[in-house]
């Protein structure tokens, strides 16, 4: 399977108010690779909620979701951007901020089962929606 076939397919993404925060997740911790994120079903299970922690102004999502054996493994990136001019700098802002990406489940991840989720060296359980 190739990278451009474990693409998520994005159907919204931007700041969380307090309500669609996901309640199953690592908490944020700055400075880390991977400093936190969440999962959770939204919509029946219809779609997966993944929230990550980092810069507002660069935030983190998913770039890759994979299911094998019944787990989920993402990997997670920055958001793609303009490319910077010759000679400029990609200055972040050190601000802590969430940021929710909503996809689709990717094929073979059952929404009514539990699955152990994967970002980097973290893992949590997500519970059946």
């Amino acid at each position: 399977m190739t990278e451009e076939q474990d693409q998520p397919v994005v159907r919204a993404q931007g700041r969380p108010d307090g309500r669609d925060l996901p309640v199953i997740g690592a908490p944020p911790h700055p400075g880390d690779h991977h400093p936190g994120f969440g999962v959770r079903w939204v919509e029946g299970g219809a779609l997966l909620a993944v929230t990550t922690w980092g810069s507002s102004s660069h935030p983190t999502v998913p770039r890759t979701a994979r299911v094998q054996d019944g787990e989920l493994t993402l990997t997670i990136g920055r958001r793609e951007t303009a490319p910077l001019p010759p000679g400029s700098v990609d200055v972040m802002t050190a601000d802590l901020a969430s940021h929710t990406t909503l996809i689709e489940p990717p094929a073979g991840l059952d929404p009514h089962t539990r699955t152990r989720v994967h970002v980097g060296e973290q893992t949590v359980e997500l519970p059946p929606v």
